[in-house]
């Protein structure tokens, strides 16, 4: 049976699920869903599959109640709806914060639940980066809590460097040291969407702290307000994403002296007024 908690896209755990008792039971059809779940549009479930219609709450249940959903799932399914369907990233990470706390989506997707936070939370990244730092000695936990700037707590170090471990994204030696690997991550989008806002707020407030607690010799801050075309300001973002990934290069081609410690670069440009 396809199982609602193995999807992050509700559109796509409906066409499998249609598809699915297609093939089971060659008598089921557009109108047999339609009678089970009291919907009167022939067309209607394949509109939402296809992305043309949403679903309401009356519109949940008995999507539910057609394809024969336990009370269980169907609690799933309803925040997974308003999960994809949501306008705003408060609602996006309210919803996906309910999803990943239920243990059937957590047994479906283990990693699912693991991404969203690396990809949330500021120190994950940090933390494999660290791992990159050229010192004598060994790179702990108790040397990574002693470094992160500003500070974290040895349970969520804990929890961030066993979750890189099980991505493949970090090794730890018999002796404790931490080795950064450089395996790929893939992550689903719907995923990385809601993460990724978070990384870049969370990254925003600690440009915001480094204002008035960094020494000046220990950051950088300029900026410019001016009036701009949208054609300017285009390819000013274009100008931006060049600039970014030629820093990154130098950076790390630079090998004149040891890398002793981890920085992070905000690029910003937005609009203020419309």
């Amino acid at each position: 049976m396809i199982s609602v908690y193995e999807y992050i896209d509700y559109r796509r755990f409906l066409k499998d699920r249609f598809f699915y008792l297609k093939k089971k039971h060659p008598l089921f059809s557009f109108r047999s869903f339609n009678r089970l779940a009291g919907i009167k549009s022939s067309g209607f479930l394949k509109l939402v599959i296809d992305g043309k219609r949403n679903l309401a709450d009356e519109g949940i249940h008995k999507f539910a109640r057609g394809f024969k959903l336990t009370e269980a799932e169907t609690k799933y399914f309803e925040a997974l709806v308003k999960f994809n369907q949501a306008t705003t990233h408060e609602e996006k990470n309210h919803y996906f914060n309910e999803l990943s706390q239920n243990k059937k989506f957590l047994s479906a997707k283990p990693l699912a639940a693991f991404q969203y936070h690396l990809l949330s939370d500021w120190y994950y990244v940090a933390i494999m980066e660290l791992a990159r730092v050229e010192i004598e000695g060994v790179k702990d936990l108790k040397w990574l809590q002693e470094h992160l700037n500003p500070s974290v707590g040895m349970v969520e170090i804990k929890n961030a460097v066993e979750g890189l471990k099980r991505l493949d994204l970090l090794s730890q030696e018999k002796n404790g040291n931490l080795v950064r690997k450089e395996t790929m991550l893939t992550t689903e989008d719907e995923v990385k969407s809601v993460a990724a806002i978070n990384f870049h707020a969370q990254m925003s407030q600690l440009s915001a702290r480094a204002v008035g607690h960094a020494e000046a010799k220990d950051r950088e801050f300029s900026s410019l307000t001016i009036v701009a075309s949208e054609q300017g300001f285009q390819k000013a973002k274009q100008e931006i994403r060049k600039f970014r990934k030629k820093l990154h290069s130098i950076l790390e081609q630079e090998n004149d002296a040891p890398k002793i410690f981890v920085a992070h670069i905000n690029l910003q440009l937005f609009k203020l007024s419309h």
